[in-house]
């Protein structure tokens, strides 16, 4: 008799379970039926309303408003090429496999204070006419190109002049304004460029003269400087 009501106890308590789970079951359904009703009743999930292109602007202007846009470190302004096929010196050697030489290669920061005129704001290559460097201060040559060194170190600067300079004598431009500053953002207020910029000039045999520019296109802080046209360098 013990077996008997052993057995019995198991089997009520397996059907307990078994109802257990059916009750389960039966709950997850009818939750499962009752949010299809409440998505069904809903209907279609309506778009959202289009924007104001006016709210949107007045967004755009408060987000920027503390924005500080980044000062350019370098600026070259070139005119526009007269051959398409002309390829600059350093995208030429780049495209046969060389290895381009760097612009400032051989050139010293040192001093050729004896070479300038015109109290050192001026410089005349030997074989050209003496009143270059007048002319080319009263404007008888238009510059083509700029370039500007504000913020740049020494360094940064001969190479950002030394490259100019072949990438104008690539393009044919004839005349050209650097712009190396007045000096007075530099420790104790002293021209580091200006005369550094001179120097570096002096040594590139394709310029034939500079001068300190007209206070209309920067003075003291800027020099126009006459090339060498290519068909002068061939003679």
């Amino acid at each position: 008799m013990r077996g008997s009501k052993a057995g019995f106890g198991d089997l009520k308590r397996l059907h307990q379970q078994a109802q257990a789970r059916r009750r389960d079951q039966e709950a997850t359904e009818t939750a499962a039926r009752e949010a299809q009703a409440r998505k069904a009743a809903a209907g279609p999930a309506r778009p959202a309303p289009p924007s104001n292109p006016e709210d949107d602007l007045r967004a755009f202007q408060r987000a920027m408003g503390a924005v500080t846009p980044l000062r350019a470190d370098e600026r070259v302004v070139h005119t526009q090429r007269r051959d398409p096929d002309d390829i600059p010196t350093q995208r030429r050697a780049a495209a046969l496999g060389e290895t381009a030489r760097r612009a400032d290669a051989g050139i010293s920061d040192g001093g050729v204070a004896q070479l300038l005129s015109e109290n050192g704001t001026a410089y005349v290559r030997a074989d050209a006419a003496p009143d270059t460097a007048r002319r080319l201060r009263r404007g008888e040559w238009q510059a083509g190109a700029e370039l500007d060194l504000h913020g740049l170190r020494v360094e940064q600067a001969r190479h950002a002049v030394l490259s100019f300079i072949d990438e104008c004598l690539e393009y044919g431009i004839r005349c050209v304004r650097v712009v190396h500053g007045k000096g007075y953002g530099s420790e104790g207020l002293n021209p580091v460029l200006k005369d550094k910029a001179r120097s570096w000039l002096v040594q590139k045999p394709d310029v034939i003269a500079f001068s300190e520019a007209p206070e209309r296109e920067g003075g003291s802080g800027a020099l126009l400087v006459l090339l060498r046209q290519q068909e002068e360098a061939r003679r």
